[in-house]
């Protein structure tokens, strides 16, 4: 039916055969049993927003749709590079992101352009939008077990945000001292006040700061790829 939703079912199926708890991934496998993630993004060559809008009538939709493009189109690219040990230097001056093309709804597409030119003007100014796009760094959130769905979507990233306040690696506090990932410097701009955006969800967090710092971004593989 030419209106169906696009459906995303693969992409989880990949999640849960090479994903563990901790949202490392097992790229040998990947390399090992190729199909499905190859069958996942032979779909998104084939359907996009752009060339079947009818397929994604809400906003939430399209954006689900973004994000797990982005996600896989990284494991596919790590996957065929491998052996890496570090993205962003794979390729001088951070190219692993904007170097590399993917097909999308018949059209090429970079990982830049996708996050800047289809991401960013369906995001809504939700800034959690930034940790679901797992550039396949150790810096990065983990990728979850299940794709993202238009339905759910809203669901999905506020579970994603309760997940990275409660990790020290995004979020830690020393004596007056708040220490945030540098995607939020990165994003300042849509946080706003980094601050008070951790604030919002724990508020016993920020209590007594006085200074907030930002810890280097680790760029080293967020998984085997031997």
């Amino acid at each position: 039916m030419d209106g169906k939703a696009f459906d995303h079912s693969l992409l989880t199926e990949v999640y849960r055969q090479v994903v563990d708890d901790k949202g490392t991934v097992d790229y040998a496998a990947l390399k090992n049993k190729p199909d499905t993630l190859n069958r996942y993004l032979g779909h998104i060559a084939a359907v996009s927003p752009k060339n079947a809008p009818h397929r994604f009538r809400r906003m939430d939709d399209r954006l689900a749709y973004y994000l797990n493009a982005y996600n896989a189109f990284v494991l596919a690219s790590v996957r065929d590079q491998c052996p890496i040990e570090n993205v962003d230097e794979e390729y001088i001056g951070g190219g692993f992101f904007w170097r590399i093309s993917f097909l999308m709804g018949g059209q090429p597409i970079t990982l830049t352009g996708l996050q800047s030119e289809r991401i960013r003007p369906v995001m809504q100014r939700n800034p959690s939008v930034h940790f679901a796009l797992v550039g396949g760094a150790k810096g990065h959130a983990g990728l979850p077990k299940q794709a993202y769905q238009g339905a759910r979507l809203k669901e999905q990233l506020a579970a994603l945000e309760k997940r990275i306040v409660a990790n020290p690696r995004f979020v830690e506090k020393r004596d007056r001292v708040l220490i945030l990932s540098q995607i939020f410097q990165w994003y300042r701009s849509d946080f706003v006040d980094p601050k008070q955006w951790v604030g919002r969800l724990l508020p016993d967090t920020i209590e007594g700061v006085d200074l907030v710092s930002y810890s280097p971004f680790d760029w080293s593989l967020n998984g085997r790829c031997p």
